[in-house]
């Protein structure tokens, strides 16, 4: 297939890259500037093996300097995941961004696979089905809004005739056999604090957990739907691991390494910004008001159209994958809890 890419420069773009150019996919991808990278699950650069086109998604047709001659596929992952953005780079990059890929599908008249992610759900507890976004929700920040209202203007398209499926990764880490991934930023950012006396203790209920996800699950089902688009067409699909992974049993494996100060749990009742020390309380202004919210509900997402559309079902992170992801980060330099 000769496919359109955009994000190929960021973590799930990068390895998805890798995947579809190794299944032999020609592969047309976004780049914004120069002396960028693609990298794919193994940490090795493409971008030699693409054919890269410099715009900008926040333009018409992503501002591209050429089109292509023929698409068959448009897949759009670039993203702003700063949970800090303002309003109008949510709207021009998320929001516009997605307006662009439709454009750009119905141009070559060719089906649009939409990466948007699990939170589009807001502040849900519990259970969380495939079903449509919608706005009436509450959402935690301007990212998941901005990501509801993009997957609601791809919606449209498909009630106009466009061919489209959406998939929802829920927060991405490392793959399962060896915890390596390409990219360390967004969750493992605050990963990192886990282990930090800057962060000292999280406000959290009782049973709190991550939704985590294995990069490779994510590319392998970002595959499939690439494959089958036709068969996917309409779905919402899940990217997420079979459970989340409980927050008491990664800050006890944080514990485990010798230079970590694990951060303590402290009910949402009794947590005091102003007891804090003066370094904490400066960390816990920037990163509460980006994360803490998370730590206050468990969403438990459904994960049925995969399993049923691709044979592909939801992996298990147990305790030792989730070690191998932190092993990973201490041998790459990222973390220095040893």
């Amino acid at each position: 297939m000769r496919i359109l890419l955009s994000g190929a420069t960021g973590l799930v773009g990068g390895a998805l890259a890798g995947r579809l150019l190794d299944d032999g996919h020609q592969l047309h991808a976004l780049i914004r500037g120069f002396g960028r990278q693609v990298l794919d699950l193994q940490g090795r650069d493409r971008y030699a093996d693409i054919a890269p086109l410099q715009g900008d998604i926040r333009l018409p047709l992503w501002g591209m300097d050429t089109l292509p001659d023929a698409i068959d596929l448009v897949i759009h992952c670039a993203a702003t995941t700063d949970f800090s953005a303002s309003a109008d780079v949510y709207a021009s990059v998320n929001i516009g961004g997605a307006e662009g890929a439709i454009a750009l599908a119905h141009q070559y008249e060719a089906p649009l696979l939409h990466v948007s992610t699990a939170y589009v759900c807001g502040q849900a507890d519990g259970p969380v089905a495939e079903e449509a976004a919608h706005l009436s929700r509450t959402f935690t920040n301007g990212y998941e809004r901005s990501k509801a209202e993009a997957e609601l203007r791809v919606m449209a398209a498909m009630d106009n005739g466009l061919v489209a499926a959406i998939a929802r990764p829920s927060i991405i880490a490392g793959q399962l056999h060896n915890g390596s991934i390409p990219r360390q930023d967004d969750f493992y950012n605050l990963f990192r604090l886990f282990g930090s006396p800057l962060l000292g203790q999280v406000p959290a209920i009782d049973g709190a957990a991550f939704a985590l996800v294995p990069i490779c699950h994510v590319v392998e089902g970002l595959s499939a739907m690439a494959e089958n688009i036709e068969n996917f067409a309409g779905d919402a699909v899940h990217l997420v691991a079979a459970k989340p992974y409980p927050l008491t049993d990664m800050l006890t494996l944080v514990a485990e390494y010798p230079a970590a100060s694990p951060a303590q749990i402290v009910h949402p009742d009794d947590y005091n910004l102003a007891a804090l020390d003066r370094r904490q309380a400066m960390v816990h202004r920037k990163v509460g008001a980006q994360f803490f919210d998370y730590f206050l509900r468990v969403p438990a997402f459904a994960s049925d159209t995969l399993r049923k559309k691709a044979g592909i079902a939801a992996p298990e992170i147990d305790r030792a994958a989730l070690r191998r992801m932190v092993d990973y980060c201490h041998e790459t330099g990222f973390l220095d809890w040893r």
